[in-house]
């Protein structure tokens, strides 16, 4: 199913990190499905709606207008992860993946937080209480039996990592 995952804002989620999980097809097209601890998702793309970003740079204050949009492929629900937990954790490889983030007022899309290149899409995506890691196929290999994602072969390890400019 394809979806949109974004931070979720509510005071509500003040103690632990939530996730909102909003479906983007079928019966509940535009509704929020879930909230959630984590997520993986595939064939993901970063985006960010510039009109809402320009409503939080006038405002100083916090709006849903970033999120993440792939295919659902696991979800983790609600106090299942430690708070702490990272990319890191999930994937066994550390150079396997990268740390993307997004600032309103730094730019006006997701970046690596590595080095601040732009991200706009990646292969595979773990969302953790901790924040969002694009992963890099070459670590595909050690999430196969962890998060029951089946054939790798899906995600050749020549295949780009995702579009970003470095």
């Amino acid at each position: 199913m394809r979806v949109n995952v974004y931070r979720n804002l509510s005071r509500k989620y003040r103690t632990q990190t939530a996730w909102s999980v909003m479906a983007l097809e079928g019966s509940q097209k535009g509704k929020v499905i879930d909230r959630v601890a984590g997520a993986v998702l595939r064939d993901a793309s970063f985006v960010v709606s510039e009109a809402g970003r320009q409503r939080v740079l006038r405002e100083k204050q916090k709006n849903v207008h970033a999120f993440v949009r792939g295919d659902l492929i696991k979800v983790f629900p609600l106090n299942t992860l430690p708070k702490d937990l990272d990319g890191d954790a999930l994937v066994p490889e550390h150079t396997g993946w990268v740390r993307v983030s997004y600032n309103p007022y730094h730019a006006g899309h997701f970046f690596r937080s590595d080095n601040g290149q732009p991200v706009l899409r990646a292969d595979l995506v773990v969302i953790a209480p901790t924040g969002v890691y694009a992963v890099k196929p070459s670590a595909l290999r050690g999430l196969r039996g962890l998060m029951g994602l089946g054939r790798t072969a899906d995600w050749p390890e020549d295949a780009p990592v995702d579009g970003w400019n470095g």
